[in-house]
């Protein structure tokens, strides 16, 4: 490897299931997934830790998985946090905490995200980067009139609303100040944040994405993306299940075929590495 390695985090956080008052749980095709993120991301860009709770160890541990992060499996963060942050609202809050007790520069990286090639240009010279820009649309990204707000809780005069949101199912921060500054503003939105959104969308992607772009812009760091079009069919650095996680939720046929043809995308990129051949032999996966 070139470069100095790009240290990277998963995040598997169960509170929000069981404030839901679910089981935690994830089918074959979203731990395929998962495993070859890990897998691909050590072979092109660095090392990668996981972030859990101790549900989501079990978890890992009962699906013979533990040996898949090179940086370890962290479960103190998320275990033993008390902030008063509600996981049925945030349910994404526990990739924030993990961010938190992770020095920068680091990636955050969704489970669901694989970067099939070194992006190391696209890093080098970044203050930040994100997967793409979002849209403000108003049914997701609302007005800040209509966003829940905590008691005695004002938005900054400093905020511009104008800004893009960033999706950060990649986020790459280089400068731990800024890591601070952006992540105690989301805090300040989310502690003791308790009305429940109609959509349950909206008050996560404000804490995480829209106030992403809105600090950047205040601190003026520019905001590198990785993808100017996320629904290319050109793009080939990176596979997003995204919202298609829903479809495979509901279809075992169209989860088969994913998971078939994702192994046949990968599978010369990982033909020599051990663990991915030996859980595709014991889950009968080809």
């Amino acid at each position: 490897m070139e470069h100095p390695p790009y240290q990277a985090f998963h995040v598997l956080w169960t509170k929000p299931s069981v404030a839901n008052g679910k089981d935690f749980a994830m089918n074959e095709a979203e731990i395929l997934t998962m495993i070859v993120s890990a897998l691909m991301w050590q072979k092109y860009n660095g090392t990668i830790k996981l972030y859990t709770d101790q549900i989501g160890y079990q978890f890992i541990k009962d699906h013979d998985l533990l040996n898949i992060w090179d940086a370890g499996i962290n479960i103190e963060v998320l275990e033993n946090n008390f902030y008063p942050i509600d996981p049925g609202i945030f349910w994404a809050a526990g990739k924030l905490l993990a961010l938190e007790a992770q020095d920068s520069p680091c990636v955050m990286l969704d489970t669901d995200l694989i970067i099939m090639r070194s992006i190391n240009e696209k890093l080098k010279n970044s203050a930040i980067t994100a997967l793409h820009t979002e849209t403000i649309n108003p049914k997701v990204y609302l007005n800040p009139s209509q966003l829940k707000l905590p008691e005695d809780y004002n938005f900054p005069g400093y905020y511009n609303w104008n800004v893009p949101p960033s999706n950060t199912a990649f986020l790459y921060i280089k400068n731990e100040e800024f890591k601070q500054f952006y992540l105690n503003e989301s805090k300040q939105f989310m502690f003791h944040n308790t009305a429940k959104p109609a959509e349950l969308v909206s008050q996560m992607v404000f804490a995480e994405q829209r106030l992403l772009s809105i600090c950047a812009d205040h601190a003026g760091l520019p905001v590198n993306y990785l993808l100017t079009d996320p629904f290319s069919l050109s793009n080939k650095n990176v596979v997003h299940l995204w919202g298609f996680k829903n479809l495979l939720r509901q279809n075992d046929k169209i989860q088969k075929i994913y998971s078939k043809q994702l192994i046949k995308t990968v599978k010369d990129e990982l033909s020599t590495n051990l663990f991915f051949q030996n859980y595709l032999a014991k889950n009968q996966l080809t």
